[in-house]
């Protein structure tokens, strides 16, 4: 018993540290991200360089770091405020609140049956790329989703018998809902957001790499790999370092979604 709880820190641990070592790592960057010097390009790894420099001289080490923070500063905001006021409006919207709110459910319906991917499209061809569109863009497309969820384990927690016993003492409904239903629900809200996060890199690097992503002067993964591109027959090593990123941290989010519920 011991030594699984134990395995079960290492997995949780791990991932946590690498996430934050993900989104705080620029602040320890040796080199500028955004400096050029054509007599440097396509340096070897070194003690100057950890990961050498790319065809322009910038040194990959410390773009890798400031586009975890850029990436994954989008991905963690989203999150927070798909949580917060995700949470508000499905349980506020349930049918523990809200009567005969058959309306709600066809619009949620239809929203959610639309890809994330097709909200990054939207948006990004009325307002333009950058990264206050890509925010926005994840956010409501997965709040949707989150909201969905929220509703629909809400509903499922109140016809239980705790709850009943809840309502039975004389509670009230907004104690039922905070007191009673939302730690129980923590669990499935964690592993939704994880999970969520590991899509969202996904789709930032994705669209980055086809000149849909932050903006040319932000610093992404998917930006890394589009430039990397262009030297791969004669410099491959410069492409993995970016792809390694995105890889590590779906992984970390994908293995917290699953071990933290």
């Amino acid at each position: 018993m011991k030594k699984k709880s134990e395995v079960f820190n290492l997995f949780v641990i791990i991932p946590v540290l690498v996430i934050v070592l993900f989104l705080i790592g620029f602040l320890f960057a040796p080199n500028n991200p955004m400096e050029s010097n054509l007599l440097t390009r396509f340096q070897k790894p070194s003690t100057t360089y950890l990961f050498g420099t790319d065809q322009l001289g910038r040194c990959i080490f410390s773009r890798i770091l400031y586009g975890g923070w850029t990436t994954l500063g989008i991905v963690l905001g989203g999150s927070m405020i798909v949580f917060s006021l995700g949470t508000i409006i499905g349980m506020a919207t349930s049918r523990a609140v809200m009567k005969g709110n058959t309306l709600i459910d066809g619009f949620i319906n239809a929203v959610t049956a639309i890809p994330p991917i097709a909200y990054l499209i939207v948006f990004i061809g009325a307002w333009g790329s950058g990264a206050k569109t890509t925010l926005f863009a994840l956010t409501v497309s997965y709040i949707l989703r989150y909201i969905k969820l929220v509703r629909t384990r809400t509903d499922m927690e109140m016809g239980k018998a705790y709850v009943m016993c809840a309502v039975a003492s004389g509670a009230s409904k907004l104690r039922i809902l905070m007191i009673h239903i939302l730690p129980n629900l923590i669990a499935e809200m964690i592993r939704f957001l994880c999970l969520s996060c590991a899509d969202m890199i996904l789709a930032i690097t994705a669209f980055s790499f086809i000149g849909l992503g932050l903006g040319d002067n932000v610093v992404d993964w998917g930006s890394m790999i589009l430039d990397a591109r262009g030297a791969l027959v004669l410099h491959p090593i410069m492409i993995l370092y970016p792809i390694g990123a995105v890889i590590l941290s779906t992984l970390c989010f994908n293995i917290l979604g699953r071990r933290l519920t």
